[in-house]
């Protein structure tokens, strides 16, 4: 008897729907019909995963872990709802779903990065690959099984771009500096990775039989050939031309969308003809698509919902179901182990020693090793192509063995890098810089003003010409465009020129933003330089190009600009019309627990009214500030001292105080869930000594007031705020204020059941829409150890 029949399964033809359970008269019917039996397992293998990922997750462990121990968990069920005549048709439709998501991969990457790299990314992605191989292929060899584990080694020396881009997503590093140089490397060892083994697809042995089957070479030469002039010379330039002529923020047409995801399945079918598979195809297809809005975002978030929530589980879970532990000899399994180990090695080692030899510190260079030997999607996608190429019994074990090595090589690093790696580390440990310190120095004042649209830019340029720059402390303003990340895999960081003529007709967001700057910079000549960058990253990971930033460019102060609602965009900025205020809110919340100096979050109450504008009018500019004590206080109060001697800025200190203080010298506040001893007293005297710095000013100016509001507790406090409004342009507010207990009592009550937290209780007040500021508010944070 032949043990290959024990696997194979003889279908029999039926109606496609069961006619329900009555008439089925319970016999199992209902569970042989396709479509029933379809929409139960779908539902099954969508649902099983959501539960198991519920435990995983809180052990870092990717998604797909948990979408394939679902599929082996299937086993447990009986074969009422898993028949073994359906699941074929469960198979068609995870092959189906494999192409589609092969294409979304193409459509994220970006070729051009190849050329961007540097020498290092190149030797260090040549050896991450070669060396992975020749380890896995020397022991191989050594066991004398080479041609027995050839995939093994082929799917354990890949290093797939994608599966790692969004490994590093999920773990909040992308753009860091660690992750863009693994994105770099993931991109050559891929690519080398698919040179190599693309001569080992079944086109190549059909063409070698040419001569002997002259019409069936004839038909595959051809088909190969039309698929390579459709995609490089007929579908690249039409996406091209649909990019030029979607107009910059307007939608891709519907009939576009649709053109291409024909495409995709033409390009699937003539792969399949020619023998590279379909979703080789779809994927050649989505790489020649370019990559980021407006087209590639479009077809990511049209193909995103049904592929992540829908298509992948059945295709994770699928392979899981193909999985047969009983199937695996002992001396099988510790070869294979082996070879694996092998493969695994020698990434880290021909990552870790040209990283090291070209700089990167020993420690990265070490979890560099660890992150190209992730493995994810991608590979299991190709893992089940080849199981159902080679579904004869001699290679279940394989299957198997590679399924669980596929499983438990992410498992065991994805918490390791997130454990080892902390980006924050880099700054964390940076001296941070303060706007008081960066004044009582001789030398220029570093901003770095963050933009996300353009009706941002008004409010910015207003405040910096407000700060007065001068020959004894001129202005540098970094300018951080920030854009998120859409239907792309990889970050980027772009250095603008600086020196960019004008021009009144650029459509590029980014090109408007970077004009209204350089108009302001040309208005001060030699007092203001500009230096404008633009990041696209993740929203969650965002506050790491910010910070670097100002730890490389020294800033003393981080503008950040805020609306309590989402930003809906005014001026002409439409290509990306509303920003959730939750991803902002999350932004700022890294932000002001990671800045390595002050940072201003600037709330532009007046927006609507301030468009036309972005300088200083012969009007006075009124600015008032509040002051109740602690370093961020006096932060704010030194940003104002900015602005002393400009002739057009009013400014007004308002300092509240209670005449009977019953505080101790020492209290305790509560800061992001932990308490810090505060010394109530040292903290008064350094306000005493600002202040007092400020009023001798102010006794030799006609622009500068100080008052003294004295008060009984908060709702006095609240009082007294709320009566200022109307009188101002610019109200200047610390985010948190160490003074006696009974000025800000009440106020912290209203906090708790505060909208925006990170504003702190001053800034939730006076941005609150009760209090209907007309101005532009600056509430600064200084980031600092408060213990004493």
């Amino acid at each position: 008897m032949n043990t290959t029949l024990d696997n194979k399964t003889c279908i029999v033809p039926g109606k496609f729907i069961s006619g329900g359970l009555v008439t089925a008269k319970l016999d199992n019917s209902f569970a042989f019909a396709p479509l029933p039996s379809l929409a139960l397992q779908i539902v099954v293998l969508s649902l099983t995963p959501r539960f198991i990922h519920i435990v995983l997750s809180r052990f870092n462990q990717p998604l797909f872990v948990s979408q394939i121990l679902g599929g082996k968990g299937i086993h447990g069920i009986t074969d009422y709802i898993f028949p073994k005549q359906r699941v074929q048709v469960l198979n068609t439709l995870a092959h189906f779903s494999s192409m589609f998501f092969l294409f979304k991969v193409g459509v994220k990457m970006d070729p051009k990065i190849l050329r961007k790299g540097a020498l290092r990314t190149y030797v260090t992605g040549w050896c991450c690959y070669t060396c992975s191989f020749a380890f896995g292929d020397i022991v191989s060899r050594m066991l004398h099984e080479k041609m027995k584990f050839r995939e093994i080694i082929h799917i354990f020396s890949m290093s797939s771009f994608p599966v790692i881009a969004y490994t590093l997503a999920d773990l909040n590093i992308l753009n860091s500096d660690l992750g863009r140089l693994a994105i770099h490397v993931a991109m050559v060892a891929d690519f080398l990775h698919s040179a190599v083994r693309l001569p080992t697809t079944p086109i190549f042995g059909k063409l070698d039989s040419f001569g002997e089957d002259f019409h069936n070479g004839l038909i595959i030469m051809l088909i190969l050939m039309g698929l390579v002039i459709y995609i490089f010379f007929i579908a690249r330039p039409v996406a091209l031309w649909i990019v030029k002529n979607t107009p910059e923020g307007g939608a891709v047409k519907e009939a576009y969308i649709f053109s291409i995801l024909i495409s995709v399945l033409l390009c699937g079918l003539a792969g399949e003809y020619c023998g590279i598979t379909a979703s080789v195809g779809a994927f050649f297809l989505g790489l020649v698509i370019p990559d980021g809005p407006p087209l590639g975002s479009a077809l990511v978030h049209k193909l995103n919902y049904m592929i992540a929530v829908v298509f992948m589980p059945l295709n994770m879970g699928i392979v899981g179901y193909k999985t047969d532990i009983t199937k695996i000899h002992f001396e099988y399994l510790w070869e294979a182990a082996l070879v694996i180990l092998a493969c695994i090695i020698g990434k880290i080692v021909g990552v870790f020693l040209p990283a090291m030899i070209s700089g990167v510190p020993v420690r990265e260079s070490l979890l560099l090793g660890l992150i190209m030997n992730l493995k994810g999607i991608v590979e299991v996608t190709v893992l089940n192509i080849w199981m159902d190429a080679h579904d004869a019994q001699e290679y279940y074990g394989a299957n198997t063995i590679m399924v669980f090595g596929v499983v438990l090589v992410p498992a065991v690093i994805t918490p390791l890098v997130k454990y080892l790696y902390d980006p924050a580390m880099k700054y964390l440990t940076y001296k941070r810089r303060s706007i008081l310190q960066a004044k009582q120095k001789e030398s220029d004042f570093r901003v770095l003003a963050c933009v996300h649209t353009q009706d941002d830019v008004p409010a910015i340029i207003r405040l910096l010409e407000a700060s007065n720059p001068t020959r004894i402390h001129p202005l540098t303003v970094y300018l951080l465009h920030l854009i998120e990340l859409v239907g792309r895999a990889s970050p980027l960081l772009i250095a603008h020129p600086r020196h960019k003529p004008l021009s009144s007709s650029s459509t590029s967001r980014s090109d408007r933003i970077i004009n209204a700057f350089q108009q302001f910079k040309h208005r001060y000549h030699n007092l203001v330089s500009v230096h404008p960058f633009s990041t696209i990253s993740p929203y969650a990971s965002m506050h790491n190009d910010i910070c670097s930033m100002s730890v490389d460019k020294r800033t003393s102060l981080i503008i950040f600009p805020f609306r309590r609602q989402d930003t809906i965009c005014l001026m002409g900025d439409l290509a990306r019309p509303v920003i959730s205020n939750s991803y902002i809110k999350t932004l700022l919340q890294n932000l002001l627990r990671k800045s390595p100096c002050s940072v201003g979050i600037l709330i532009d109450s007046n927006h609507l009214q301030a468009q036309s504008t972005c300088i200083l009018t012969d009007m006075q500019y009124r600015v008032i500030l509040l002051f109740f004590g602690g370093p961020d206080d006096r932060e704010a109060l030194a940003f104002a001292m900015n602005m002393v001697h400009h002739p057009r800025v009013i400014i007004t200190v308002i300092r509240f105080y209670v005449v009977t203080s019953s505080s101790s010298e020492r209290i305790i506040i509560d800061d992001d869930s932990e308490c810090i001893n505060i010394d109530l007293h040292r903290h008064k005297l350094l306000d005493d000594e600002l202040v007092d710095h400020f009023r001798i000013n102010s006794m030799h100016g006609e622009t500068l007031t100080y008052k003294e509001i004295e008060v009984k507790d908060g709702s006095e406090t609240i009082w007294a705020i709320r009566s200022c409004n109307g009188d101002f342009d610019l109200m200047l507010v610390g985010r948190q204020q160490i003074t006696d207990s009974k000025l800000i009592t009440g106020v912290f009550d209203i906090d708790d059941d505060a909208e925006c937290e990170e504003l702190g209780a001053i800034g939730e007040v006076v941005s609150s829409p009760e209090y209907a500021a007309e101005g532009s508010i600056l509430i600064v944070h200084q980031p600092q150890e408060l213990c004493s």
